[in-house]
């Protein structure tokens, strides 16, 4: 497995876990792999490595690449590179979202590009307890399990 995403984690503190960082965005909490892939990669390449961590790793929205640039980057934390890195956001042109971790720019660009990346996964287990309670339910109802 990729150095930079462990399996298990628990919280030392409200932004580090053991496998990585931790990012607050639209009342969820998103956990940020403590380190980029060792080589920078096209677009398609991006997001066959991310999702092949399994565990739930995949790569980041735009927004969760925007939020990662304010609350860790510009925080002095996560040891990020100042390029640009890739989204799972995708253009109506067939170009795909990135992040300018030097500038906080946002722009579309075309997939073959190579730029950082950096996997995410919803991380449940921090979910406050009644938000796992509702999710449960939800998921009883329709015969799956979250």
């Amino acid at each position: 497995m990729f150095a930079g995403c462990d399996e298990g984690s628990s919280t030392e503190e409200a932004s580090s876990t053991d496998g990585g960082y931790e990012i607050e965005i639209d009342g969820g909490t998103v956990q940020v792999a403590k380190e980029d892939f060792p080589v920078r990669m096209n677009w398609n390449d991006a997001m066959s490595a991310c999702q092949n961590l399994g565990s739930g790793w995949r790569l980041p929205t735009e927004m969760e690449l925007k939020a990662m640039n304010e609350q860790l980057q510009n925080q002095g934390k996560g040891n990020f590179q100042n390029a640009w890195y890739w989204s799972s956001s995708k253009g109506d042109w067939g170009g795909a979202g990135s992040v300018d971790f030097a500038s906080g720019d946002v722009k579309y660009k075309d997939k073959s590009k190579y730029f950082q990346v950096r996997a995410v996964r919803e991380y449940r287990e921090s979910l406050n307890p009644s938000m796992n309670e509702e999710l449960n339910r939800a998921a009883e109802n329709y015969g799956s399990r979250p």
